[in-house]
């Protein structure tokens, strides 16, 4: 095997488990399988309740329903059966884990992960788990409690317990546990050079703390380090495959290299989108900064790009042409939006291929289409971008809203929010 070759940084729950388990850390008894007669068979003999976890690269999966708890053989096999083959955000469910289902008493969260800022790890800790950091930060900044960590001294039990010493819910023996565990973790991040280790939850139960999860990314650049048992742990923690949509758009660029279109579906199916309450939307733009500024700006209003695309290097209208295609292929999306940055990127050629797309995907309404479209052309040739678009008919669309080199990102994105509106209040356009 060459360096690197088929290892994905990221393990699956039941590899990080297995790390957790050798460093000490307490997991459920617990087993893998991949047919619903080997899921009965792994609970049967670890005894019920179970708990059946879908073994995916996906955050939320309680929320997306890949995580179930079974208190029979037969529930096993009804829930294993449903599961087995289903996908979430594009990732095909293979394997389930299934394990004792534990008598959680209490919730927490503890994490080790680098700090780019301080360029040291830093531990993390909140009486609070079960959800994800991001929105224990935005719900209550003050539950969560950080540590940086000199790596040339380590991190040791008392360390751990500064750490966890204003969880004043635990016990002092709850306390000096707890710190010992962080300890653990954090020698586990070390050994295995993680950028993350993470358990959420980390659960109390009578018999003491347990890891309910496991989240262990490990640093692409220590891949070659991680050699003889700790390699197996991580050979098969593979990243879901393509879709057929990025297969398509791989094929772009493959015999011309004027510019390039690079696509990828960060939410196949738009799941994640609906799970928090966003509308899923198609998304275009010529530079990654421009791309990740107007993405600022468009979730804060409800919209969540489904895919990430980046047209830029000056590609051909052919590759727009094409590109544009892919991304109106998402059936779940609710809008389009493209933005350039401001360079000089020919961007006559980008409008014509766009027209093109929308031309054929609208051929009742001559390229107007039905869903709302924001395009804000910024840079050379952007008043001949926005001329084509006049002369075919596009721009008078209720629902195509071009804009020019003096809109920023936030104006594009308030104009799709204006526009999405309306469309939701009955204008919108059959094609």
């Amino acid at each position: 095997m060459s360096e690197g070759d088929g290892i994905m940084p990221r393990l699956y729950e039941y590899q990080g488990k297995k790390l957790f388990r050798a460093g000490g850390i307490p997991v459920p008894e617990g087993r893998v399988a991949t047919t619903p007669q080997e899921a009965q068979e792994v609970a049967q003999s670890i005894g019920f309740p179970v708990a059946i976890k879908a073994q995916v690269l996906a955050g939320k999966r309680g929320k997306a329903g890949a995580i179930k708890f079974a208190e029979d053989a037969d529930e096993v096999y009804h829930i294993a059966s449903n599961l087995l083959g289903k996908s979430i955000r594009g990732m095909e469910i293979t394997r389930l884990l299934v394990e004792k289902k534990l008598n959680i008493k209490k919730e927490l969260y503890l994490a080790i992960t680098a700090d780019p800022s301080s360029r040291q790890p830093v531990a993390i800790f909140s009486a609070v788990g079960g959800m994800d950091i991001e929105e224990m930060a935005a719900q209550d900044p003050g539950a969560i409690i950080k540590k940086k960590i000199d790596i040339l001294r380590g991190f040791r039990d008392y360390d751990g317990l500064n750490l966890v010493r204003k969880a004043g819910d635990l016990s002092g023996a709850e306390k000096l546990s707890l710190a010992a565990l962080a300890a653990k973790l954090y020698r586990l991040y070390r050994q295995y050079d993680c950028k993350l280790a993470e358990i959420n939850p980390l659960v109390l139960t009578d018999e003491g703390f347990v890891a309910a999860d496991a989240r262990v990314d490990i640093d692409d650049d220590a891949v070659s380090r991680q050699t003889g048992l700790e390699l197996e742990a991580m050979e098969d923690a593979g990243e879901r495959p393509p879709t057929p949509l990025e297969i398509a758009a791989g094929k772009i660029d493959a015999f011309d290299h004027r510019g390039s279109a690079h696509f990828v579906q960060l939410d196949p199916g738009a799941q994640y989108a609906r799970e928090m309450g966003l509308v899923p939307i198609g998304f275009d733009c010529v530079g990654t900064g421009a791309s990740l500024a107007v993405m600022d700006e468009l979730v804060p209003l409800g919209y969540y790009p489904i895919n990430f695309c980046d047209t830029s290097g000056n590609p051909t209208a052919s590759k727009l042409y094409r590109v544009t295609k892919i991304i109106f292929s998402q059936p779940e999306i609710q809008g389009y939006v493209f933005v350039s940055c401001v360079s000089s990127q020919q961007l006559d050629n980008t409008a014509r291929g766009i027209i093109k797309a929308l031309k054929e995907l609208y051929p009742a309404t001559g390229g107007k289409p039905n869903i709302p479209v924001v395009l804000a052309f910024r840079g050379a040739w952007d008043d001949v971008a926005q001329r084509l678009f006049e002369d075919h008919g596009i721009a008078q669309s209720p629902l195509v809203k071009i804009l020019g080199r003096e809109a920023t990102e936030k104006d594009a994105a308030e104009a799709f929010d204006r526009l999405y509106r309306a469309w939701q209040g009955g204008d919108k356009v059959e094609g």
